[in-house]
C-alpha cells in the first residue's frame, strides 16, 4: 500500500514539473499553438516600430477579431473591454469621442490588441477583409472623423508591401532591391513625418496589403535583407520608385522641388518592351477644357493649340501650353498629369497634337521616374544581376547600411 501511494506521489510531482516546464518554455498559450507559415517567418521582436495610416479622415471603420483580445483607452491608460472575439465591430466618431458599436468610450484614442497574430481584420473600400500584424489604432480626427492605423515591426510591414509593389514570381534580385527601396523608403518618412499619430499613409506613400497581401517569395526577399536600408551622403535616402522610366530616370531636383540632393539620374533601356513601356490616351477637346476648368485653368472659348514649351534633358515635358483664341494655360507636365489623370498621362514622357477634335497623347514609362524604375529591375534580375547591382545602378552614390 505505501508503495502504490509514494507512486502516485511522484507521478503527481512528475506530472506538475512537466507543466511547469511546458509552461516556461512557451511563454504564451499561442506559441504552443500551430501557426501559419508566415507568422513562423517573423522578424526579430525588436525592429523599429512604424505606424501606417491605412484609413484616413473617414466617418467608420469596421474591424473584426478572430481570437480574444482587448480594446484599450489609450488617452486614460486603462482597459475598456475584454472580449473573446470580435464578429463586427463598427467605429465611429461623435463630438470627438471614438464610439465602438454605439458605446461610447469617452476616449479620442482607442487600441485594439489581440492575443492571436494575424486575427485582426479591417474591412476596405471594398468591404473585403483584410488581416493585419500588429495592432490597431482608432483615432479621433476632428469632432465626427476618424483614422485607423496600423502599428507593428518596420519589416512586418515591408512583408506587405513588396508583393504589392511587385509581383512574387519576379526573380528573387528584385524582390530583394524593393524591400531594400521599400524599407528606405519608410525609415525616410519615420524620420521626417510631419504627421502627429503616423509616419506613413497606405497607399499614397506605397502600397500596402497587410498580411493578407504576404507571399513567401517576398517574404523570403524581406528576410534577406532585413535591416539593410540606402544612405546617400551619410544620410537616409528617399528612395522613390516607380512602374516604369520609359528608358531614362529623372533628374529628382525637376520633380520635387524641395529635395537638393539626389543620386544623379540615369540612362536604363532595361524596361524597353514590358507591358507599360508604351501607352497613349486620346481625350475630346471639351473634356480637357472642362477639367482644366475644373482645376482652376479655365480657357475662354475652345482649345486651338497645345505645345510642350519646355522639355528636360530626358526629353519629359517641363512645361506645356493650352491656347484658346484669347487666353493661354501653361502647366508643368505632373500638373498636366494630375489634371487629366496619372492613369490618363501615366508619364511626362510624351508627344501630343490635336486631331479631329481630340487631344492624342502618345508617351513611355509611368511614373515620376525619380530613382528606380521597378520593370527596370525585374528584367535586369532575369539578365543575372544581383540586387546590390540594381540598386547602385538606380541610386548612384549611395551605400547599403546594414
Amino acid at each position: 500500500m505505501y508503495n502504490k501511494q509514494k507512486i502516485l506521489t511522484w507521478f503527481r510531482i512528475f506530472s506538475f514539473l512537466t507543466f511547469v516546464f511546458f509552461i516556461s518554455g512557451c511563454t504564451t498559450f499561442r506559441s504552443a499553438l500551430p501557426r501559419p507559415i508566415n507568422d513562423v517567418l517573423r522578424p526579430s521582436s525588436s525592429a523599429k516600430i512604424i505606424r501606417v495610416a491605412i484609413v484616413v479622415s473617414k466617418p467608420t471603420a469596421v474591424i473584426s477579431v478572430i481570437g480574444p483580445g482587448t480594446f484599450y483607452d489609450k488617452i486614460h491608460h486603462k482597459r475598456i473591454q475584454r472580449f473573446s472575439s470580435i464578429k463586427k465591430a463598427v467605429f465611429s466618431v461623435q463630438n470627438g469621442n471614438v464610439f465602438i458599436n454605439g458605446y461610447n468610450t469617452k476616449s479620442s484614442h482607442v487600441i485594439v490588441l489581440s492575443d492571436m497574430p494575424q486575427s485582426i481584420r479591417v474591412q476596405d473600400k471594398f468591404k473585403e477583409n483584410i488581416v493585419y500584424r500588429g495592432r490597431i489604432d482608432i483615432i479621433a480626427d476632428g469632432k465626427n472623423f476618424l483614422t485607423v492605423v496600423n502599428t507593428l515591426p518596420l519589416d512586418e510591414y515591408i512583408m506587405g508591401v513588396v508583393p504589392r509593389e511587385t509581383f512574387p514570381a519576379w526573380p528573387q534580385a528584385a524582390l530583394k532591391t524593393q524591400a531594400v527601396a521599400a524599407r528606405t523608403y519608410a525609415v525616410s518618412h519615420m524620420q521626417n513625418s510631419s504627421y502627429e499619430n503616423y509616419d506613413i499613409v497606405s497607399p499614397i506613400h506605397q502600397l500596402y496589403g497587410g498580411a493578407t497581401a504576404e507571399a513567401l517569395s517576398t517574404t523570403k526577399a524581406v528576410l534577406d535583407t532585413q535591416g539593410e536600408i540606402l544612405t546617400y551622403k551619410g544620410k537616409v535616402l528617399c528612395t522613390f520608385f516607380y512602374t516604369c522610366c520609359g528608358g531614362r530616370t529623372e533628374e529628382a531636383k525637376n520633380i520635387f522641388s524641395t529635395i537638393k540632393e539626389y543620386p544623379h539620374a540615369v540612362a536604363s533601356p532595361y524596361c524597353k518592351g514590358t507591358k507599360n513601356y508604351a501607352w497613349n490616351y486620346s481625350v475630346a477637346l471639351e473634356n480637357c477644357s472642362q477639367k482644366l476648368n475644373k482645376a482652376g485653368k479655365p480657357l475662354a472659348g475652345k482649345i486651338l493649340a497645345v505645345k510642350a514649351i519646355k522639355r528636360f534633358k530626358s526629353g519629359r515635358v517641363a512645361k506645356i501650353k493650352f491656347s484658346s483664341k484669347s487666353k493661354s494655360v501653361v502647366l508643368t507636365g505632373e500638373e498636366c498629369r494630375r489634371i487629366l489623370g496619372y492613369n490618363n498621362i501615366r508619364s511626362t514622357l510624351f508627344k501630343v497634337r490635336i486631331q479631329k477634335g481630340r487631344l492624342q497623347f502618345v508617351g513611355r514609362g509611368w511614373g515620376h521616374a525619380v530613382g528606380m524604375c521597378q520593370w527596370c529591375s525585374e528584367v535586369m534580375a532575369e539578365k543575372g544581376f544581383d540586387y546590390e547591382q540594381i540598386l547602385k545602378h538606380f541610386y548612384p552614390g549611395a551605400e547599403i547600411q546594414r
